[in-house]
């Protein structure tokens, strides 16, 4: 059984999304410290001037350290307005949009409080309109404790993983003597950004997975046209 570990990143690119395919188990990681200025609450999106950044306001002043799970949305922020409108001023001409931003637009909801109440299910949305069937858990739903590379081989341990799939960084950072005493396989993925049909100019990759959909469909996974 293959494991895979991320944070609940918001609109993630496809990369991730490519990880995901490649695992029987996907567990979002939000046990960490948010990590300020990353992309846990912010994607990039395409407009005229190229890559600009959508980002999901949250409460950082006073809270050095915060927990992911715990990381509280900013409420007086006009955010869900403001994203909405700048996504269909950039996309309403793109050729998915109508069926892409109806089910979008469905994840704004207004008691949302939390960054990981809105990341998690967006995160599925996505994992559907692609027709990823890899299922996604919790890290703070299976109440395993640690730190670093310990952390990440007793989720895997936990739900019964024999393999754990690493991003590629996990080369530089990861206690991979600990995976191989524990008996579990290390691997490591590789995606390389294909290009597909944008507007607004060249071809720009690592945008969030929003873009592609908005251009290439759903259920389009690999389309380069």
């Amino acid at each position: 059984m293959i494991v895979t570990i991320h944070q609940p990143n918001f609109f993630p690119w496809l990369g991730y999304f490519d990880k995901m395919r490649q695992a029987d188990l996907f567990i979002l990681l939000d046990t960490v410290p948010f990590t300020k200025g990353g992309y846990q609450n912010r994607a990039q999106i395409k407009s005229s001037q190229g890559a600009q950044w959508l980002t999901l306001p949250v409460v950082t002043k006073g809270r050095l350290g915060q927990i992911t799970s715990e990381v509280e949305i900013e409420p007086l922020s006009t955010w869900r307005k403001d994203h909405l409108k700048t996504i269909e001023s950039l996309y309403r001409k793109s050729p998915h949009f109508e069926a892409v931003y109806s089910g979008l637009s469905s994840l704004y909801q207004p008691n949302c409080e939390k960054l990981v109440a809105f990341n998690a299910p967006a995160i599925e949305w996505i994992k559907r309109m692609f027709e990823i069937n890899t299922p996604l858990i919790l890290a703070s739903e299976m109440g395993v404790e640690g730190s670093g590379s310990e952390l990440l081989l007793k989720l895997t341990q936990k739900a019964g993983g024999t393999v754990y799939l690493s991003g590629p960084s996990g080369r530089e950072y990861l206690n991979q003597s600990l995976f191989e005493k524990a008996g579990v396989e290390l691997r490591f993925h590789s995606f390389k950004p294909f290009p597909y049909s944008q507007r607004y100019g060249d071809f720009i990759p690592g945008l969030s997975a929003l873009d592609y959909l908005f251009n290439a469909g759903a259920g389009s996974w690999g389309v380069s046209a």
